[in-house]
């Protein structure tokens, strides 16, 4: 037994062919873990970023939100015409007719019109 133990230890030829295949492997291996993995980490401080411009812009929405609320008031726009001296005053709603959207004919009929090599000047 101890003689095998003091003996050189050499690599057979087919142990160093499986080495020069499986270094290069495993390193490529390695290379393209940490290109995935950088890639990765771009992609979420890309989503980081988008979501930081949407709650900027939520809260940009939602002051304009308040400020047409209060712009599209009855006060504030009778207030604004009279400012402004416009010559717009409010109608009574008795004066308002209101007219249907659709005509008597039907709701798939369309209004004919002339066609233009029919009509003479």
């Amino acid at each position: 037994m101890n003689k095998h133990r003091n003996k050189d230890r050499r690599f057979s030829v087919v142990e160093m062919v499986l080495l020069g295949f499986a270094a290069p492997a495993l390193m490529g291996g390695s290379f393209m873990h940490i290109w995935l993995k950088n890639s990765q980490v771009e992609v979420v401080k890309d989503i980081r970023k988008a979501e930081q411009r949407i709650s900027e812009h939520e809260g940009s929405i939602n002051s304009l939100e308040a400020k047409f609320a209060q712009i599209t008031t009855w006060d504030f726009i009778i207030e604004g015409l009279a400012r402004e001296q416009s010559q717009l005053v409010l109608t009574p709603a008795s004066s308002i007719k209101k007219i249907p959207p659709f005509s008597s004919r039907g709701m798939n009929e369309t209004p004919r019109t002339p066609d233009l090599a029919q009509v003479r000047p």
